[in-house]
């Protein structure tokens, strides 16, 4: 089998896309991706839970067919877990097809089964948007609120920066959540609600890799292979590629939202721009401050990605996927 017989995960985020020209054609392209599971043809073997999913996705949302959809969930689950990948997403959009298909109590045990995931892992606020999904929202707002009083506890208690940080950012994210169902729902503040406000309009200076208070420079997927052939000393802020780019910006933009940094949001690079920016002012390339002041003059000029996206909108990164089956769970290096 040769390289180019194989699916990296970039094809896959490719047919995620919705304008995707394979799209016009779903039952083609699901089997497309059915072949590739049945054949393990995967750049990376961890990717057959994720073309599952969007196989299941193609099912449901072209085809309306929701129990071939469930099938297919349930094989994502499958392969997740035998990949060691977490089978978190899978099994809440099985939960979501099981109410879909009258099925209310299985899919509420499923999801009650994940909850403890809430206080542990950043990307379980999935469950939340499944809930909300169904029609449970006020469950979503209990089960945010368990959440965020448990993870601020391990705060106050954590013996580490390490773990101070990650607790911080556990919780930053579930009140934040929290604090826009309540909006919805027409809650009175409390307690939670403030901290949400005064985590949003706290001051913080950010780390290096923030390139500017205003947006944090990122390199869409031509122009960091375009940056890194040229100056190939650039992987070592950026990455070596752009999975590790994109999981590495996501990083830093949960931490920078942990630690405070009111309006977060992204300023794309050009490989171009940042070469005659580097050519017109003689400057080295690898340089912290000229990479700072690129961004700044990127600011001047264009506008910026505010972060985060919602989670059923498309990722900032520009792959055309949900930004909760794109970046929000990209953390694996």
């Amino acid at each position: 089998m040769t390289v180019e017989d194989l699916l990296t995960t970039d094809d896959l985020d490719a047919i995620g896309h919705l304008e995707h020209p394979e799209r016009a054609d779903p039952e083609a392209l699901l089997g497309r991706l059915l072949r590739a599971v049945d054949e393990d043809r995967f750049a990376d073997p961890r990717d057959r839970g994720y073309a599952l999913s969007l196989a299941s996705g193609i099912a449901e949302t072209e085809l309306k067919d929701l129990r071939r959809a469930l099938a297919l969930a349930d094989r994502a689950v499958e392969a997740d877990r035998a990949s060691g990948e977490s089978d978190l997403a899978p099994r809440a959009d099985r939960a979501r097809l099981l109410h879909l298909l009258g099925r209310a109590d299985e899919a509420l045990a499923e999801l009650t089964a994940l909850r403890p995931l809430l206080e542990t892992d950043p990307t379980a606020s999935y469950l939340v948007d499944t809930l909300e999904d169904i029609g449970r929202v006020e469950l979503a707002e209990r089960w945010l609120t368990e959440a965020a009083r448990a993870v601020m506890g391990r705060v106050g208690e954590a013996e580490s920066e390490e773990a101070r940080r990650a607790a911080g950012a556990m919780l930053y994210g579930l009140v934040r959540h929290r604090h826009r169902i309540r909006a919805d729902l027409g809650r009175p503040h409390d307690d939670l609600d403030d901290l949400s406000d005064r985590l949003d309009a706290a001051g913080h200076t950010p780390g290096p890799a923030a390139a500017t208070r205003e947006g944090l420079l990122f390199w869409p997927q031509a122009d960091l292979n375009a940056l890194l052939l040229r100056w190939p000393a650039l992987a070592t802020p950026f990455g070596t590629n752009w999975d590790e780019h994109r999981g590495l910006v996501e990083r830093e933009l949960v931490e920078l939202a942990a630690d405070g940094v009111p309006t977060l949001a992204l300023v794309a690079g050009s490989a171009d721009g940042f070469a005659a920016h580097v050519a017109d002012g003689d400057l080295d390339p690898t340089d912290e401050e000229t990479l700072d002041s690129y961004a700044e003059t990127l600011l001047a000029v264009r506008g910026v990605l505010l972060w985060p996206p919602g989670r059923n909108d498309p990722c900032w990164c520009g792959s055309g996927g949900k930004y909760k089956k794109c970046c929000l769970p990209r953390t694996r290096g």
